[in-house]
């Protein structure tokens, strides 16, 4: 927790110095600032715990922090299977195909990678196999073709131990918003209460646990369970101060992870001293309507962000559907998304120029069939990903997210298929690569600008695409060695700023294996613009 009072955090008298690092606590020395860094650097983070009676906790910066800079680091409290999964090695979370690929753990009987005792006796696996253990009965898992149910409890089982064995973890865990006043009505929460009954019967935790603080787990893992795409499959984590990060559709952080599972908080732009902390919950390039629903549905809030309530969302008209009418050039739009009058359930639209309205159950139907279609596209295909965009450029403003959405997956997909990249690439879809990257950029960083590891593969797609075109254009003469560096320089500086936006992407991940090639690519391109560089004369 933050020092509110100017008290040296070693001998308590007054003092004037305070931590650059967080400006949380105070030091009457340097000697005693050395001195109790041993203590402080784990806690050592520029941001301080408030509260809110809408908000209730949230995280706000204690000092300007820079964009790119990690805000925090912290490891989960708690981790485990996703509510819905096949069998898996309790120990490292990787996928279980069947009993030829696993061993039981000699202990509990749950099914173990082929891994021996790094799993079986990982402190992982710890909770399963000491409540089954008590239980008196080893586990015998069969099924292994489909998400088997058993593994549905067992996030909420881990959680359960802390209570016991360490309940450092657990007093922090349980002060996490549960929101189960709100779900009490819900699907979910009716999954969470058979759950509830498995766990007391089948563990035998009757009289150690009561149905309501099982339940109360269960919102708390619903509510704060971080997916972690470090295994295959995902898994959940929990942890306590990211949390406590509030949600905004035009966050000012994204979140990584570590190789190990830490989560790290990275600031997306520059931000002020006690500005609130940000990440977005959602996927960012949704649709404000589908935005909003799915956190009104996953995590029991109207979003009332200033992108939600804004219907152009800043100019960029990402929802806008094109006027109907003959000769009017300008797009629909509700008047807002946030609220509506009860007799009407669907909103009327109104056109930019002409003013004319539609109402909202067309537009509704409309978007419905343009996303069906879109579903039904055949994924991986560049022709499909053109024949959508032509056609639907006719209905829907050229930013719309449906339009977004196919121009992201085309820029990755021009050259993914060809045997030789991008030199088998004609001309025009080449320079359709470099234009769909730049356009899709330039969107996000207005929507979504913390979304690093989306502008980062973007620019490695880019910096590939002006390279060849440079290469191209040499080739035929059209430009000679000094434009041609130049291109390249322009290439270089691409996949240097890209590399720096996944510069915390884990190498396991597909944005770390991109990283790790876009190195590799900007030793090749330094190399060649040297040895071209010595036909043009001194670089810039």
């Amino acid at each position: 927790m933050p020092v509110t009072s100017n008290i040296c955090a070693v001998c308590s008298i007054t003092a004037k110095q305070r931590c650059a690092g967080c400006f949380n606590v105070f030091y009457c020395s340097r000697d005693h600032q050395k001195q109790h860094w041993k203590i402080h650097k784990s806690l050592c983070r520029p941001i301080k715990i408030c509260e809110d009676a809408v908000l209730g906790r949230y995280l706000a910066a204690t000092r300007p922090i820079k964009a790119g800079d990690v805000v925090f680091k912290e490891s989960p409290l708690v981790k485990g299977p996703a509510q819905i999964t096949g069998p898996i090695c309790l120990g490292c979370g990787k996928e279980i195909t069947g009993p030829d690929d696993s061993v039981p753990c000699s202990k509990c009987g749950w099914p173990m990678c082929k891994d021996g005792d790094n799993c079986e006796n990982s402190e992982t696996h710890k909770a399963e196999c000491t409540f089954t253990q008590k239980r008196g009965f080893k586990v015998s898992i069969q099924n292994f073709a489909s998400p088997h149910p058993s593994y549905q409890c067992l996030t909420i089982l881990r959680c359960l131990y802390l209570r016991d064995h360490e309940p450092e973890k657990w007093e922090k865990l349980i002060k996490l918003e549960s929101h189960n006043k709100i779900r009490v009505n819900t699907e979910q929460y009716e999954r969470d209460c058979v759950s509830a009954k498995f766990i007391q019967k089948f563990f035998k935790l009757e009289k150690e646990f009561t149905e309501d603080e099982i339940l109360k787990v269960a919102g708390i893992v619903q509510v704060n369970g971080h997916e972690v795409p470090l295994t295959e499959p995902a898994h959940i984590a929990i942890y306590e101060a990211c949390s406590m990060l509030e949600h905004d559709c035009r966050a000012n952080c994204c979140k990584s992870f570590s190789s190990t599972g830490d989560v790290l908080v990275i600031a997306g732009q520059d931000i002020k001293a006690d500005e609130h902390i940000s990440i977005c919950y959602v996927d960012p390039l949704w649709g404000t309507a589908n935005r909003r629903h799915f956190l009104l549905e996953t995590k029991y809030f109207k979003c009332n962000c200033a992108r939600c309530n804004d219907p152009t969302e800043f100019g960029t008209m990402f929802n806008a559907i094109k006027c109907k009418e003959k000769d009017c050039e300008g797009y629909l739009l509700p008047k807002t998304f946030i609220e509506q009058k009860d007799t009407e359930d669907e909103p009327k639209w109104y056109c930019s120029k002409c003013f004319r309205s539609q109402d909202g159950a067309s537009i509704h139907k409309l978007m419905d069939h343009i996303g069906k279609d879109l579903e039904a596209m055949e994924k991986g295909d560049v022709e499909s990903c053109q024949k959508f965009l032509e056609h639907y450029g006719k209905y829907l403003h050229s930013n719309h997210y449906y339009m977004t959405d196919v121009r992201l997956a085309l820029a990755q997909l021009i050259g993914q298929k060809t045997k030789n990249g991008l030199t088998e690439v004609p001309d025009e879809l080449l320079d359709d690569k470099a234009k769909l990257c730049q356009k899709v950029n330039k969107l996000i960083k207005i929507l979504a600008p913390a979304e690093f590891r989306i502008q980062g593969m973007l620019l490695f797609e880019l910096h590939a695409a002006v390279a060849e075109i440079g290469r191209r254009r040499a080739t035929k003469g059209q430009v000679g060695p000094e434009t041609l560096e130049a291109m390249l320089l322009e290439s270089k500086n691409i996949l240097a700023e890209a590399i720096e936006l996944l510069k915390h992407e884990p190498d396991i991940m597909p944005e770390g294996k991109i990283k790790l090639q876009a190195r590799k690519n900007l030793a090749d391109l330094e190399k060649l613009i040297r040895t071209l560089h010595q036909n043009v004369g001194d670089m810039p």
